[in-house]
């Protein structure tokens, strides 16, 4: 029997699906999108062009509304890391709708525990309310349109795939194993996904193993940018905790330690390139920088620093927390 792979290459149609109806429904203001920049606006053109419209087209203003008042539902932008495929997870929220959120009405544990977690991020009767609607737009956009265009995206970048998978399995991920390691991400799978952009997504997946979720390049020429933002989402545990521990109460309640997370998880991605992969850097810097709509003053590499280190601007005293846990966790203290 052959070993099994360390941190396999793969694709989870599910997790797509969810995302892409998220980013559809959704405006994305980040200063590093977690959607791929124009992605919904591209697909709109799509559609128009088939004369095509969705029940989650149809439903989008008053999806939008909710979303307003609810904060997004960021925490369930990561429910489809909980399942295995789409099949399991339409069933987990049609008997969470099924018991009205009351996981004592679910028929056996493992559906009592979904319908639990299911709880905890649509707790009111508005909230299982939008997600009925939203569930039904899901499913129409999936019969309708994303299942036959993500299969044949998925055809179409077999070169990409093949270029990925080699670059990160015979070159980087030796190179990023110590720091893996130690911050128990031995084990894990990088998923290429359609939405995604440059903010990617990590989480734990249904078998309790690591999952990070990173762009699915158009080109196996731009397979290096699977490798940037994994450097940016392996960092993300680590900075959350330097933030914490640097920011205060009133910080954390107005959203300043927030902000300080989403940037200094950029300038972590680049301390660990710079310690594990620095040919990566420049490449690393000028995909930030594009990612937040930012043009260098001069094309140099000195240029792009001034601008990466101005757009990602941390207080100095958490961007050298940042520096510090980044080389403790390369030196296996």
């Amino acid at each position: 029997m052959p070993p099994e792979v360390r941190w396999p290459v793969r694709t989870l149609s599910h997790v797509d699906l969810w995302l892409h109806a998220f980013a559809m429904i959704g405006t994305d203001s980040a200063t590093v999108p977690l959607y791929r920049r124009g992605y919904r606006d591209s697909l709109v053109v799509v559609k128009n062009q088939r004369n095509l419209l969705t029940a989650l087209d149809a439903n989008r203003p008053t999806l939008v509304k909710r979303l307003a008042v609810s904060g997004g539902y960021l925490s369930a932008q990561f429910l489809p890391f909980e399942f295995s495929n789409w099949d399991a997870m339409r069933y987990a929220i049609e008997r969470f709708l099924q018991a009205e959120g009351d996981p004592r009405r679910a028929p056996d544990r493992e559906t009592q525990a979904r319908v639990a977690l299911l709880a905890s991020m649509f707790p009111a009767a508005p909230d299982r309310e939008w997600l009925r609607l939203f569930l039904v737009g899901v499913i129409d956009e999936q019969e309708r349109f994303f299942g036959a265009e993500h299969a044949r995206a998925i055809r179409t970048r077999g070169a990409v795939i093949t270029a990925v998978d080699s670059l990160w399995q015979r070159v980087y991920r030796a190179k990023f194993e110590r720091f893996l390691n130690n911050t128990a991400q031995r084990q894990g799978d990088l998923l290429l996904s359609l939405p995604i952009g440059g903010e990617g997504r990590a989480a734990t997946g249904p078998t309790r193993r690591a999952m990070v979720t990173v762009p699915f390049p158009e080109r196996p020429d731009d397979a290096p940018e699977v490798l940037y933002v994994f450097a940016h989402e392996t960092t993300g545990s680590l900075v959350g905790t330097v933030v914490s521990d640097n920011t205060t109460p009133a910080e954390q309640r107005a959203g300043t330690a927030d902000r300080y997370v989403a940037v200094g998880q950029v300038q972590a991605g680049a301390m660990l390139l710079a310690a594990v992969a620095p040919e990566l850097l420049d490449g690393y810097r000028r995909y930030y920088l594009a990612q937040a709509g930012v043009r260098p003053d001069a094309a140099d590499t000195a240029s792009r620093l001034r601008a990466f280190d101005r757009t990602f601007a941390l207080p100095p005293v958490i961007r050298e927390a940042v520096q510090r846990q980044v080389d403790i966790v390369l030196s296996g203290i």
